[in-house]
């Protein structure tokens, strides 16, 4: 049985450092962080020990490129290879059905809950996007909450308005204090 090869690169970006981990050429974790290259290399090899810092890898090219062309607002088709298989099955097909939600658009928690087959479980969305380990590639911050506010997003959301602001999405009820979920 052949060890699993993972590997990763941060990059500075127009949002903070951005973190994308591979294992066997598959994306399983994209995160930003505006801790410094230092803090970041130290988080990511907390969680996976084992994973090498490849910078001149060609698929982290590849994606390094759609990340930038979709920060500068340009439309982007995030074609790459994500693995998500080690989520649960509900969060998986949340991720999977999400995938689907095209740019410039938003959805709400419950109409995804009732896109997957389980009307009433919004909750349960909202909380299995918390576990989207790979955001922008899996646009969560394209739900929002039924009452048309933001509602919260794993890396803030003040990068989840700048990511809807890219978009082109503007919401038009805006309430203090809605960054909780």
């Amino acid at each position: 049985m052949s060890m699993d090869e993972e590997h990763f690169v941060i990059y500075e970006s127009s949002i903070g450092y951005i973190i994308i981990v591979m294992r066997n050429g598959k994306i399983i974790n994209l995160d930003v962080t505006d801790q410094g290259i230092y803090e970041a290399r130290k988080m990511v090899l907390s969680l996976y020990p084992d994973a090498t810092e490849s910078v001149a890898l060609a698929s982290f090219k590849t994606i390094r490129t759609l990340l930038d062309r979709y920060l500068q607002g340009r439309e982007v088709e995030f074609d790459v290879e994500v693995d998500i298989s080690h989520l649960g099955t509900f969060t998986q097909k949340v991720l999977n059905e999400l995938r689907k939600v095209p740019r410039g658009h938003v959805k709400t928690y419950g109409w995804l809950a009732k896109k997957i087959g389980k009307p009433g479980a919004a909750r349960a969305v909202g909380q299995a996007l918390k576990r989207n380990p790979i955001p922008i590639i899996i646009p969560c911050h394209r739900i929002i909450r039924d009452d048309g506010t933001i509602g919260g997003f794993s890396m803030g959301v003040n990068i989840k308005e700048r990511l809807l602001a890219l978009e082109g999405v503007k919401l038009s009820k805006q309430k203090a204090g809605s960054s909780k979920r």
